[in-house]
Order: structure tokens, then sequence, then C-alpha cells
């Protein structure tokens, strides 16, 4: 990937509850959160509150900047559950680790119902993976909460693209426009464009390839490729408890095109990476930029 080109262009925060994200100075980290017994990535608690509080503290300990609670697998063939059953499952979880931590919670849902009760309890992020083109509701219950932000993914039903990106892009941009028409302001809204959702993983590596094109958008954007199936198929079938590696490669290839955010389930390692990573493509932390010198000439 050629470093040099223009890279993806946002505001310079994004406000959750009164937390602001800055994006400009270093790349963000979501730490995933499974409240599910069925979670494609193994790292599921099911209904041990205990367990999944006690890992949020993990991911906050070791430099998680959004904590992104999910209680319904989205893994091929998986079994939907109702809103109530969801909400039993993340809300003692979000209630829990709002009031003990800075840092924003998300909800990773579908459901309206699930966003609503998840706000009520002190969600400041809603991550709907049909970006708001699903539940005819939930734009509305984001809108509702002035200070309440939105992950808009892009998802469909089947993988069928003339232009993956355009297609991408277009979809995204309805997102947007969905928002803002209920009320939900820019400075509230961030965009993924679906990895691994409704995508082959010859369209997954496209994506990557060809994440600058996001920049139309002025958006901020999260990229969500730890663990994904892509990588078991390039790493000779690697399970996914076993994909750290290839989740790394794609987290630091993503921010060196500008992402914003990272989605991960292995928080510390993609700390580190991004710490790394970021030195380079942003020229982080501070004294390297005090300390740099011009390189040889002639």
């Amino acid at each position: 990937m050629d470093m040099g080109r223009e890279r993806l262009t946002t505001p310079a925060t994004i406000n959750a509850r009164g937390r602001r994200l800055r994006f400009h100075e270093r790349t963000l980290v979501m730490g995933i959160l499974n409240v599910t017994p069925d979670s494609f990535s193994g790292d599921g608690v099911a209904d041990d509150v205990d367990a999944a509080v006690q890992r949020g503290f993990e991911m906050v300990a070791q430099g998680a900047d959004i904590i992104d609670v999910g209680g319904e697998s989205t893994r091929p063939h998986s079994t939907a559950i109702t809103a109530e059953e969801e909400i039993r499952r993340v809300l003692p979880v979000v209630q829990e680790l709002t009031p003990q931590t800075s840092l924003p919670v998300s909800i990773d849902t579908r459901k309206a119902a699930v966003a609503a009760a998840a706000i009520e309890a002190g969600a400041a992020i809603v991550n709907d993976i049909w970006g708001l083109r699903g539940d005819p509701e939930m734009a509305a219950v984001v809108a509702a909460h002035s200070d309440v932000a939105v992950v808009v993914m892009h998802n469909q039903r089947d993988p069928h693209y003339t232009d993956l990106l355009a297609t991408v892009v277009d979809a995204l941009r309805e997102s947007i426009d969905i928002a803002e028409q209920r009320g939900i302001a820019p400075d509230r809204i961030l965009v993924d464009p679906g990895f691994g959702f409704a995508k082959t993983p010859a369209h997954n590596l496209e994506l990557m390839r060809r994440l600058p094109e996001l920049a139309v958008l002025q958006r901020p954007v999260v990229v969500g490729p730890s663990r994904k199936s892509t990588i078991g198929m390039l790493t000779d079938g690697a399970p996914p408890d076993d994909r750290l590696e290839g989740s790394l490669a794609l987290a630091v290839l993503a921010a060196a095109a500008g992402a914003h955010v990272i989605r991960v389930h292995d928080v510390a390692s993609t700390v580190r990476a991004l710490r790394v990573a970021d030195a380079v493509v942003r020229r982080t932390p501070e004294f390297l930029r005090e300390a740099a010198v011009p390189g040889p000439t002639g």
C-alpha cells in the first residue's frame, strides 16, 4: 500500500456523551466485548456478567479507546434472538461498565429497542451493522439523544457488486443522509465499510486496498477485520483464536490507509502494533517530530 497517497480526511473529533474521540492524534482502538454464547471468534462470555465486566476493564487497562458490547452473534448462519433476550444479555454489562470507566461504551446492535435500552443505561455510541437501513426506528432512537454517536456500517443481502467501493460509498452515503434527515448531527456519525459482511475474501482485500476512497464521505472510518475468515483462508485455515498476526497486519494496513478506529478482539497487541504504525504514518509521538533529522542528500 502506498502510504504517500491521500489519506482519509475527517473532522478532528466526535462527540459521544461528553467524551471527545480525537482522530488526528493516533489511531483509536475499539475493543470487542461479546456477551454471547456463539461468537464466531470464540471469545463470547455468554451469561457471565462478572466475566464480561472484568474483560471490559482489562481492555481499558490495555489501552482501548472504546468498549463495544454486543449480545447477538453476526457470524454467518447464526441464530437470531429477540430484542428482549439481547437486552437481557447486554444491559447488565453496560450498566456496570459505564459508571466505572471514562471510555465511551458502544452498543453493537441492529435493533432499535436494544439501542434504546443501552443508551438509557449509559451507552454513548450505537454501532449498527445495517447502517440505520435495517430497523426503521433506529435513526429516531439515536436522534432522540443529542450526545450519542452512531457507527453506520455497509451491509447488504448478497455479495454481488459491479464496483465494490462505489456500492459501499453509495450505501454509506444513504445511511448518512438518513441520519442527518432525522436530526443526527454530522459530528456524531462514523462509517464502517463492513469488512466481512456480504463480501467474499477477494472483496475484503479489495476493500482494504481501496480504503482511501472512503475519503469522499468526510467521516471518521471504523474498520473491523479482526479474526475474520478471510485471515483464516490466507493462513492455512487458522481458527479464529489463532489469527492474531493476520489481524494485526490488516490493522496496520488500515491505519496506513488512514482508518481512524480499528475494531479488535486483541486489544493489547493491537495497541502496541498501532503505536509503531502511527509513529511512521502520523509521526507520533511528539518527540519524533522534534527529533526529526533530514535524510541523506546527494
